[in-house]
């Protein structure tokens, strides 16, 4: 094993002397047109922090003025724009459409996960928590481009978008319980042009974070035109009643433009500041990295090891504290012939994971703390880090989790007993099964991830992966991903599950959730019981004894993040200071709609 993470360290140091260079020399070659700048910061200081790099983040939306352009970058090709389907266009759709209900940001802090209204203005739930009543905001306006020509959301909407979601919608299994009866929604409909009714089979605690899935595949309102393709297709042309609207998307540029029609009674200073958004596509992370140094991109994520020589070499960057992210999840296959359905073998393979040692070489802590930078850093276990405040055990706590705690522990000793005591040799060869990387696929920094996890198992002799690389979209997305754990090995993939627990307890633990991995009827009847109570410490209870639970089987599990460090140009105001909501404008990190633009402020050599 010591042989494997030398080598990650020497790929991580001869990694960040590339880059050094790269930035340096590509900067000449911005693909933006230089129009001059300011070098003014604004007066930021330095947070106060010992290494003396850090912005202190305030929020600033007192100071917000309205216009101009923000320039962030798209990092993978687009297939489709149909906020319905999977794909890579999150960005498109999140800034581009309206959804009945969001998640409110918390300030400097996660959300607690309190909700409001998106499209709804006020709504009523009935005694018997299974009819919810919707009044939508008359001020809700879809962009100005036809067919709709910036016409009025009604209730007429809602109800045509239901029914697609509930025909085609990729995650249309935890909503409609015409096509799962676990999923709570039975009928949407309208009872006059402004009111939406919503019925449910038994009362769902998690309704309301239901109805504001950000996610692709979930409950987005399209305009009724859609209904004949010929006039609308959502796929090529997204139209919608969110904060902004497509101008051009092509294989190099993405832009979008504020929907004048974008009104919300709760809006009090004509929300969002940001007039324009540009959003080049940039596919290769050195490209990206040195477009940003030049300032042609005001704000993007970088890999961690250039985040601090980013700042110290270009010190007018604000550089600030940033939450875990959403990572990956490794998960098996439960057909009759994966050996994995053996609970000996699930939890071996987590015990040959050294999750200290992952989450310092995934997330660069080592390289953060030489640097004066103080870095947290988590296990995680059934939920991610991200999830709301105050709902998920600490994996490195006994107190926590009892005596299953120790599944969590790194021990090759003991995972070599655990599979010779299932009846196997060690190394024990197993199917890993991934998603090839291409244009449309993950994101480097998960492949970057994986390859960590995967070093990790195959040095550990315990086990040895027979690997075996599936396209995305025609192979590993049916056959894996969408396939509820029927195959044979082991996979891993984005962890798309939502922020709130009681939520993702159904949509990973119950086999009609969206990320169904693999699990059992004691697990199943427990989501079933969150989703049913109301009382939100009973709840949490709840939740508490699924997690041990998980624990003692290890049917999907995560491994650990930390927290980072971002990065933005001063143009960008607000960046990073409200977290954990539904991300409205798609501003990295959150932003509320309170991020603006500080003109005066422009890195040289940008338009």
């Amino acid at each position: 094993m010591q042989g494997y993470w030398d080598k990650v360290l020497d790929r991580r140091i001869s990694r960040r002397r590339a880059i050094a260079v790269t930035g340096a020399t590509a900067a000449s070659a911005a693909f933006l047109a230089a129009c001059g700048g300011s070098d003014d910061d604004g007066g930021d200081g330095d947070g106060g922090d010992s290494s003396g790099l850090l912005h202190k983040q305030t929020n600033e939306a007192s100071k917000a003025k309205h216009g101009g352009l923000y320039v962030s970058a798209q990092t993978n090709g687009l297939v489709s724009h149909d906020p319905h389907a999977n794909g890579a266009h999150t960005q498109v759709v999140q800034r581009t459409y309206s959804q009945l209900f969001r998640i409110k940001y918390g300030e400097l802090k996660n959300t607690s996960g309190e909700f409001a209204g998106d499209l709804a203005q006020s709504w009523e739930l009935s005694p018997d928590q299974l009819t919810l009543t919707v009044k939508i905001d008359p001020g809700a306006g879809f962009a100005p481009l036809a067919p709709v020509n910036g016409r009025p959301v009604d209730a007429e909407d809602v109800v045509f978008s239901w029914e697609r979601v509930a025909k085609q919608a990729t995650l249309r299994g935890d909503l409609a319980n015409s096509v799962n009866p676990s999923a709570p929604i039975t009928s949407v409909t309208a009872t006059d042009k402004s009111t939406v009714v919503i019925k449910l089979n038994e009362p769902n605690s998690t309704l309301y974070t239901l109805l504001g899935l950000s996610g692709l595949g979930t409950f987005w309102i399209i305009p009724k035109e859609a209904a004949d393709e010929a006039r609308l297709n959502v796929k090529t042309q997204p139209l919608g009643s969110g904060p902004y609207y497509l101008t051009e998307s092509n294989e190099v540029n993405i832009r979008f433009k504020k929907n004048p029609n974008f009104k919300r009674a709760s809006l009090k200073n004509n929300e969002p500041y940001i007039e324009e958004i540009y959003t080049p596509v940039i596919v290769d992370p050195a490209t990206l990295s040195s477009q940003f140094r030049a300032g042609a991109v005001y704000h993007t994520t970088i890999p961690a090891l250039e985040v601090v020589d980013a700042k110290k070499s270009l010190p007018k960057l604000l550089m600030y504290p940033t939450d875990p992210i959403t990572n990956e999840r490794v998960y098996f296959g439960h057909n009759a012939d994966s050996p994995f359905i053996d609970d000996r073998l699930r939890r071996a393979f987590y015990k040959v994971m050294d999750r200290d040692a992952y989450v310092r070489a995934a997330y660069n802590a080592d390289r953060y703390e030489a640097d004066g930078l103080e870095v947290p850093t988590f296990w995680e276990g059934s939920f991610g880090r991200t999830s709301w405040d105050g709902w998920l055990l600490d994996p490195k706590s006994k107190s926590d989790y009892g005596d299953v705690q120790s599944n969590f522990v790194f021990d090759l000793a003991e995972a070599k007993k655990l599979v010779e005591a299932a009846g196997h040799k060690t190394p024990f060869e197993y199917d890993q099964v991934r998603s090839a990387a291409g244009p449309t696929s993950f994101a480097r920094p998960i492949y970057d991830r994986m390859q960590i996890i995967e070093g990790m198992i195959d040095g550990s002799g315990v086990f040895k992966a027979k690997f075996r690389d599936l396209e995305w979209a025609t192979e590993w997305n049916p056959q894996i991903r969408q396939s509820k754990g029927k195959f044979s090995g082991t996979s891993w993939g984005p962890d798309t599950s939502s922020f709130d627990p009681a939520f993702a307890a159904f949509f990973i633990y119950h086999p009609q959730g969206g990320y169904f991995e693999g699990g059992d009827s004691t697990l199943e009847q427990m989501t079933l019981g969150i989703r049913r109570e109301f009382d939100v410490e009973k709840r949490k209870g709840l939740l508490r004894d699924l997690q041990k639970y998980d624990a003692k089987m290890m049917f999907n599990q995560k491994l650990g993040v930390a927290g980072g460090f971002g990065l933005t140009w001063p143009i960008v105001r607000n960046a990073g200071v409200f977290r954990g909501g539904t991300n409205w404008l798609d501003i990295f990190q959150g932003s509320e709609l309170n991020a603006w633009i500080d003109e005066t402020q422009a890195p040289k050599g940008t338009a």
